[in-house]
């Protein structure tokens, strides 16, 4: 059985879910930036309505899907830190396993 992994590829994918995190971390002030530029035109408030609106419905779900990205975000890097751990776990015992047969075929000399 093969194991091919393309490492770089899920450190990208993991830089892109927390920065993704982030931008849902920062929505709600984004939000309230956008509730302030729309203000009361004409003292009116139709618009603002519903860009607050939208806000309520969209905070419940904004929260669900920031869970989930973080979750997959915790099992990615979960994945990432054992495979660079098994990585350097299996170059060093190699590593080892070089020196030693090298200085038992120096010895045998």
């Amino acid at each position: 059985m093969d194991i091919m992994l393309d490492l770089e590829q899920l450190k990208a994918a993991q830089s892109g879910l927390t920065a993704s995190i982030s931008e849902f971390d920062d929505a709600s002030d984004t939000n309230d930036d956008l509730e302030d530029a729309v203000g009361r035109p004409d003292g009116r408030s139709a618009l603002l309505d519903q860009v607050i609106d939208f806000e309520v419905a969209w905070r419940d779900k904004r929260g669900k899907l920031k869970e989930n990205l973080e979750n997959i975000n915790k099992q990615l890097t979960s994945i990432v830190d054992g495979w660079d751990e098994w990585d350097t776990s299996t170059a060093q015992d190699l590593e080892g396993s070089t020196t030693t047969t090298a200085v038992n075929s120096t010895r045998a000399s």
